[in-house]
């Protein structure tokens, strides 16, 4: 299983997920919530940590959250360690709750924060049992489910001290009454409508937010990917390294062939090294920004023409010494351009 590789600043922004020991049930009864919950407030106040949204379900939860300081990992260190101590004292149990190491996707705040916020707020009523369920229903549910920020962000419950509310809600205007108003219709809005996971598109499912912040992370990824030991970090960090606009990649290439980059990406250029050249980088360097499904779409070929194109490039270089050397000059193109 791929290590997630660890992106930590003052000032960052989070969603954080984990699951029970083999997707078992962690949260058994109302007091394991209610220890996890204490224990979240507890270290957040160590580790200065600034808590938006939560919610608890019975084999997983999910957090969103600023550090302060650059210390994440310390912190959900100290939080499962804590939890997963007391839990299995108080019951006589030994061993891991949790599924391996958290999982943690950098957020870009301003605009992702009400997003990320609203997919975590409306996970009680996205089981398959709550997805039959009236639409009536299903907001009682996820206004009455105790163990989700939502009821007290909207004014249902009272708000405990160490949710940080007012830095949720100010992205709306007006009194604390109307911002929690306008915050309840947004995450309600999804009980009318699909809304799609904002993380499902975020390159190498760890960084979410803007071309331009998306690119200053990356940097952080590469330059982790030089001091990481670990090949399990190694491969996320490389992923994301590989995470450049197919727009960069079609430049690169129509400069280096000096072929017009309207022509480079027609659908049914056949037979053009050029061309081939675009499908080959396109599918290892921009596959850590979006899906391939998508870079398929984007250069005007199926999936399986994109793999099938790559593959074939692929094997021409092993036997093309000089074919190796021009796309290594298209390479150089965008390493050149990434650096300005």
């Amino acid at each position: 299983m791929a290590r997630a590789l660890r992106v930590e600043f003052a000032g960052a922004a989070y969603h954080v997920m984990n699951r029970g020991n083999r997707r078992q049930t962690v949260f058994e009864q109302d007091r394991d919530y209610e220890l996890f919950l204490r224990k979240l407030a507890e270290f957040a106040a160590v580790y200065d940590v600034s808590l938006r949204t939560y919610c608890l379900m019975p084999n997983h939860f999910h957090l969103y959250l600023v550090t302060r300081q650059a210390n994440l990992s310390a912190f959900m260190q100290a939080l499962l360690t804590a939890f997963t101590v007391s839990k299995n004292r108080r019951e006589g149990q030994s061993g891991h709750l949790f599924q391996g190491r958290f999982k943690a996707m950098v957020i870009e705040a301003d605009p992702y924060e009400a997003v990320v916020s609203r997919y975590i707020a409306l996970n009680p009523v996205r089981t398959e049992f709550w997805r039959q369920q009236p639409v009536a229903a299903r907001r009682r549910h996820l206004r009455d489910y105790p163990w989700s920020s939502y009821g007290a962000l909207i004014g249902l419950r009272t708000c405990p001290e160490w949710l940080d509310a007012r830095a949720l809600l100010g992205a709306w205007p007006g009194t604390n009454a109307a911002q929690a108003e306008a915050y309840r219709e947004f995450v309600e809005e999804g009980l009318m409508r699909e809304i799609e996971d904002p993380m499902a598109t975020a390159p190498a499912r760890a960084v979410l937010g803007t071309e331009p912040f998306v690119d200053r992370i990356r940097r952080a990824f590469t330059v982790l990917e030089q001091k990481a030991n670990l090949r399990r970090e190694k491969a996320q960090a490389g992923m994301l390294a590989r995470c450049v606009p197919l727009a960069a990649v079609l430049r690169a290439v129509s400069e280096e062939y000096g072929v017009g980059a309207d022509v480079l990406s027609q659908k049914g250029v056949r037979g053009s090294e050029a061309r081939q050249c675009l499908i080959y980088l396109a599918s290892t360097w921009c596959r850590g920004r979006q899906t391939l499904t998508r870079v398929s779409e984007s250069v005007g070929l199926s999936l399986g023409g994109l793999t099938s194109g790559a593959h074939k490039f692929r094997q021409r270089l092993q036997s093309c010494p000089a074919l190796r050397q021009r796309v290594e000059a298209v390479a150089a193109r965008l390493t050149a351009a990434e650096v300005k």
